[in-house]
């Protein structure tokens, strides 16, 4: 390591040399690959592309990235006038089930390891030091006007665990998920009716029951089928009832089982929950843990009730995509009780977890698409490994960005900071076969002397990306730093270039990897040109969100939180309904002297507004009126005498104690611009949702048509299709399997894998 022009700028040893040289045995062949924009699909796109010796050889990759960071939605930087603290984008957690992500990132830092070792102190170094164990997940109900924590415990199967994150395993199919939730609803209900004395109104204590009724039944039912098809089915209930892990679905004859499924394994389940409605919970609704047991209960069995009766496993997710989560369930026997928001937690707290809210930030109005809605569901609580979620050791940008630049620098991967692309051109060197021919770029800045732009400093040994520029290596830097220049925000040095990327000479395939909120102009040629682009683009929602950061005096669990250790908790108060405590981020942080003992990120939806300044006074609004209003629910211990909130715990050394001088002290953000906002899937629109292939793979006769561009990002048709790190590295996969063929497989991609099925 070594310092620049900055003081602390991190320096690989090689990789930035490698990275600003030609491979000139091997140019001419080698086929240019342009990634624009450095998210988790651009980065993910180029990590695969250039993923064994042999695709070096092949391809050559430059990303182009606006500003001066990588990130796009997930990217953070440290503030190196307050302690070097962690600022980001948002809340940023990994969920057990992101496999294709984390199995990415793990071979991420296997080759880091190798190519650019950290070195010795450094406090990541390895896959397993990048991520922590998020056991507590909260979960708030708003019921007769109060506020109720409740603490969520997802069900799991230990023999489908996969022993590793970031490992390949096979995804469960609905037998697997019909015997976790009928253990989980009979494990709970169970502790339930023992706490308050109820009798006469249980759950099969065994799932088995369940399996062997029906195989007892399936001899009777399946006489209408020739001997063989009732000899097959009958063993694979047989085989199911005893080693449910191993049952694939996958045969011609699958179907007729799964009406099984429906009529002696659903039914009985929703006709217990009629009997339970009617004989417990109305007349004893006061009581919470009956409550929240319900209505998580009827979400899981209505959705089920739903997946059977619509025939996903045969048809997939987007078949039910049309309908709203809630009008899907509600059409499939959801008590209205549990479709009440305010008070059916593990439903509202999905919604919040997607930001499933309509584009104008109005948290009054969720919309989900039914299958990304369902689908999101039974992967979270059906295929996590390990834990439900994960929080990362660091920034999301020192946990991820940080590892991916170095690796891809190091193989030779090429970045372009503070390129900001303006246009792309189709057509326009007489081949006439619609392809991208040109890209007009504005170059922001301009760098000091022949060497690249190094965007990392060291903060408490670990490479991470600064909140602002170096701006030491900028030509003006100085000058562009008391202007307040927003590179981020597509703002230039003033004289600032355009140039223009060619094919042929530049690149030869593209790599989309910038969503449609900013596609506006960039995208003008394409849209005009491919209905199907158009319709995407028309049909494409995002919303505003806004993010609090707020360090505290006094520990979060002397405050009193009420889950303990450090939770994630969802469903409270709009607008910002989502609360992390992430006091475990402080060990990287350098804050000398009298550090601040806790750190919690808030977060959630906002509406529209018309400029940065209106939104940034909004969040600060939002987050004074949480903690005025709200903040002795989340810290009961944290109330000054007159049992409302004590600003004074608050960290803000050198503030005054007023509520808005301590509050300046904190970190508040709205993501604002188009490349922040967070991409949505409201009811009906994956239907127009393009696949990282769907231009380059359609007619070449027809307008669609597009030979050498591929699309990347959370925004496509991409298997999860919701806004989150696991959509956009499955999508990032596509993109490059479109290119080179790697990855051969992305988990979790076919939309039927409830059948058993995953490619």
């Amino acid at each position: 390591m070594q310092c620049g022009a900055d003081g602390r700028t991190w320096q690989l040893g090689g990789a930035h040399r490698q990275q600003g040289e030609r491979n000139v045995a091997t140019e001419a062949v080698r086929t240019k690959v342009a990634v624009l924009g450095g998210g988790v699909g651009g980065m993910v796109a180029a990590y695969w592309l250039t993923s064994t010796p042999d695709l070096r050889q092949r391809f050559e990759v430059t990303v182009h990235q606006m500003g001066w960071r990588l990130g796009g939605k997930g990217a953070s930087g440290r503030n190196l006038d307050q302690g070097g603290r962690i600022e980001e984008h948002g809340l940023h957690i990994w969920f057990g089930f992101y496999d294709n992500a984390f199995l990415t990132v793990r071979q991420c830092y296997d080759e880091l390891d190798q190519v650019a070792p950290r070195p010795e102190g450094c406090p990541i170094r390895t896959f397993e030091e990048a991520f922590a164990p998020s056991p507590i997940i909260g979960l708030y109900e708003l019921y007769d006007g109060q506020w109720l924590p409740h603490t969520f415990a997802a069900p799991m199967r230990p023999s489908m665990l996969h022993p590793e994150l970031g490992m390949e395993g096979p995804l469960p199919s609905i037998w697997h998920l019909l015997s976790n939730g009928i253990e989980w609803a009979i494990a709970t209900w169970d502790a339930i009716c023992d706490d308050l004395g109820l009798e006469g109104h249980r759950l099969p204590h065994e799932p088995v029951h369940w399996f062997v009724h029906l195989a007892d039944r399936v001899e009777v039912d399946l006489d209408q089928f020739d001997v063989g098809v009732k000899e097959r089915i009958s063993g694979w209930i047989h085989k199911m009832a005893g080693d449910v892990d191993k049952l694939n679905l996958h045969n011609p004859e699958a179907h007729a089982a799964t009406h099984f499924l429906e009529e002696l394994v659903v039914a009985p389940l929703v006709a217990f929950k009629k009997e339970l409605w009617e004989h417990v919970v109305e007349a004893r609704r006061h009581d919470p843990r009956i409550r929240v047991f319900f209505t998580t209960f009827d979400t899981f069995i209505s959705t089920m009730a739903g997946v059977l009766a619509e025939d996903v496993m045969a048809n997939g997710f987007l078949s039910i995509d049309d309908l709203e989560l809630s009008a899907f369930l509600q059409k499939h026997g959801a008590h209205p009780f549990t479709l009440e928001l305010d008070h059916s937690p593990f439903l509202r707290g999905w919604y919040d977890a997607a930001f499933a809210y309509d584009c104008t930030g109005d948290a009054r109005t969720p919309d989900l698409a039914a299958g990304a809605g369902i689908h999101g569901i039974l992967r979270l609580i059906g295929t996590y490994r390990g834990y439900v979620a994960y929080k990362m050791r660091a920034g999301m940008g020192d946990t991820i960005f940080g590892p991916f630049y170095e690796v891809l620098a190091a193989r030779g991967v090429r970045f372009e900071f503070f390129h900001e692309a303006d246009e792309l051109v189709l057509d326009d060197d007489g081949r006439g076969d619609g392809a991208v021919t040109a890209i007009r770029m504005t170059r922001q800045a301009e760098m000091r002397g022949e060497v690249p732009y190094l965007p990392l400093v060291d903060v408490g040994g670990l490479p991470c990306w600064p909140n602002q520029p170096l701006w030491g290596q900028l030509v003006d830097g100085d000058a562009l730093r008391a202007d307040g220049v927003e590179f981020e925000h597509g703002q230039s040095a003033p004289g600032a270039s355009e140039f223009v990327l060619t094919r042929g000479h530049d690149f030869d395939h593209v790599v989309l990897a910038i969503p449609p909120a900013a596609q506006e102009t960039l995208c003008r040629s394409l849209r005009d040109r491919s209905p199907a682009f158009a319709a995407m683009a028309a049909h494409s929602a995002s919303v505003m969100t806004q993010a609090g950061q707020v360090w505290t005096r006094t520990s979060l669990d002397d405050m009193g939180s009420p889950f303990g250790g450090p939770a994630i908790a969802t469903s409270f108060v709009e607008p910002v309904d989502t609360y992390c405590d992430m006091s475990h981020l402080l060990d990287r942080e350098e804050w000398g002297e009298d550090p601040p003992l806790g750190v919690a990120y808030f977060c959630g939806v906002m509406a529209d507004q018309p400029d940065q300044a209106q939104a940034d006074r909004q969040v600060a609004a939002s987050i004074e009126a949480l903690l005025h209003g709200y903040a002795t629910v989340l810290w009961p211990e944290a109330t000054d005498a007159h049992g409302a909130f004590d600003w004074s715990h608050l960290y803000a050394p050198g503030q005054g104690d007023a509520p808005k001088e301590r509050l300046a002290a904190q970190y508040l953000r709205a993501n604002v611009v188009p490349t922040e906002r967070y991409v949505l899937t409201p009811a009906g629109s994956t239907v127009h949702r393009l696949a990282s292939d769907a231009l380059v793979e359609a007619d070449p006769a027809g307008p669609d048509h597009c030979p050498n561009l591929v699309l990347a990002g959370d925004w496509t048709l991409n298997g999860v299709n919701g806004g989150c790190v696991e959509a956009a590295t499955m999508s990032g996969m596509q993109a490059s399997r479109a290119l080179c063929g790697t990855p051969d497989k992305v988990s979790g991609e076919n939309f039927r894998w409830l059948s058993g099925v995953e490619r």
